[in-house]
């Protein structure tokens, strides 16, 4: 089994982008899908994107310790979990009780910093998915410590375990995501979408980079633009002029490449017009985000999610964002550090639902979790270390709240500890990004080509969303 670990990563890997990478994720994406066109993809039957859908995942960048934000109470699973985690332990009377059983038969209980969340679960806004990780097929214990089966690639490595997450592929290099083939798909099947389906509110991803389609940034104040061609103030426009009528010289160049480079400045212009003039005519929202200390944005990113969904009636009909929060990479200090953490999750998702039902949206969008993988049962004294399987959350008015997958066995050295006090997943990426992709419009003969795994699991979408 690969051991590789490249080091931890202490700042946030997928930057905030650059005006370069503005000008390349705003106006690529129509150029590759016009070059497709032309090249010879042909549309298939027309996709059904009636009625407005959205996707919104918010990636927990460093691996999230899942095991401490989702406990067992039930006294027989809770005295396994606490001898795993020794001084990592939550203790008992804290966690946040939740309605009902896991599939071990066990009540569970949130973290104590996630009551907003837990008022969502017992609602019946929230599903949790237990133990889910990269997969290439179903593999048991034996074979994983055997390595008889094909396993992920570089396990335990945050920079490959992110990546393998985002593309769905983790046996194979490959530079699409699987939001990002879910895109080629709708494209593919004759949508035209006016600004792009996916749209990234914190730098560029592998999640969402498609074949034909690119995604679309946007900022906390809409979209980017670029002062040299936009700002009619510095020297009293006349840097503005001279760009635009450089630009109008270069789209009429005999040299095809220059034309094209100027063509798609103008285009992004174009798509920068399109945001920023529906993100006013839409308005403000009343919900307040909250504004929490060392957030890394998170409440200014989904706030921005929120007022692009509801201006989505200028925008398009299916979209996909991207927002993401840094921290999880628990070594140290776990206890303290993830317990801010979580309640800067959980006073966000609590935000955002309440933004949803004020927007009337809460029934046409989900927001769900990613991580790039779990922490290590044990105890390494003062935090955990890189592991594999670790539960996730998913939220919206359409999701089927309760508790879906299997849930682990938490004793070190234990039934699916693969060693080291590492979980071997249950569930797959892949069956857990079908599933939301199922709901979202991707219909069931395409899943197979957003997610080319998925035929290696008997069971294909999991069931918490209608």
């Amino acid at each position: 089994m690969n051991h590789c670990n490249p080091g931890d990563f202490g700042v946030n890997f997928l930057a905030s982008p650059s005006r370069r990478e503005f000008m390349r994720l705003g106006a690529h994406g129509a150029a590759a899908t016009a070059l497709w066109l032309t090249l010879g993809g042909q549309a298939r039957a027309a996709a059904d994107v009636s009625g407005y859908k959205a996707l919104v995942c918010l990636y927990l960048v460093g691996g999230n310790n899942g095991f401490n934000m989702l406990v067992p109470t039930t006294s027989a699973g809770y005295s396994v979990y606490a001898a795993s985690r020794s001084n990592l332990a939550i203790p008992q009377a804290s966690l946040l009780a939740l309605n009902g059983t896991a599939s071990d038969g066990y009540a569970y209980g949130l973290h104590p910093s996630m009551a907003a969340t837990q008022a969502l679960f017992n609602a019946g806004h929230v599903a949790i998915l237990g133990n889910v990780g990269t997969l290439v097929q179903p593999t048991t214990l034996a074979q994983a410590k055997a390595e008889s089966v094909t396993l992920p690639r570089q396990l335990f490595s945050h920079l490959d375990q992110s990546t393998e997450w985002m593309t769905s592929l983790p046996d194979q290099s490959t530079r699409t995501g699987w939001a990002g083939r879910m895109a080629d798909v709708l494209v593919q099947q004759g949508f035209a979408p006016k600004l792009a389906v996916n749209l990234t509110l914190d730098g560029s991803n592998y999640w969402q980079e498609g074949n034909v389609t690119q995604p679309y940034p946007v900022s906390a104040g809409g979209a980017p633009t670029l002062k040299v061609t936009e700002d009619p103030y510095y020297r009293d426009g006349a840097r503005q002029q001279a760009a635009q009528a450089l630009i109008a010289l270069a789209r009429a160049d005999a040299n095809l490449m220059t034309a094209e480079f100027a063509n798609l400045l103008v285009s992004s212009a174009n798509k920068v017009a399109i945001v920023n003039n529906a993100l006013t005519a839409a308005g403000t929202l009343s919900t307040p985000f909250p504004a929490i200390a060392n957030d890394g944005d998170l409440g200014q990113q989904l706030n921005q999610v929120a007022l692009t969904i509801k201006a989505h009636a200028a925008l398009d009909a299916r979209q996909i964002f991207f927002v993401q929060m840094g921290g999880f990479d628990t070594h140290d200090d776990e206890l303290a550090t993830q317990a801010s953490l979580l309640n800067i999750v959980s006073s966000n998702l609590n935000a955002f639902s309440n933004a949803m039902n004020e927007i009337g949206m809460q029934n046409n969008v989900t927001l769900f979790t990613m991580s790039e993988f779990g922490r290590s049962l044990g105890s390494n004294g003062n935090g955990s270390d890189h592991a594999w399987g670790s539960h996730h959350l998913i939220m919206g008015g359409a999701v089927h709240g309760g508790y879906y997958g299997r849930m682990p066995d938490l004793a070190l050295d234990g039934a699916d500890d693969v060693g080291d006090g590492r979980v071997l997943p249950s569930t797959s990426t892949d069956q857990y990004g079908a599933t939301l992709a199922r709901w979202f419009g991707i219909d069931d003969a395409q899943l197979d080509t957003v997610f080319p795994n998925l035929a290696h699991f008997p069971t294909r979408t999991l069931g918490f969303l209608g």
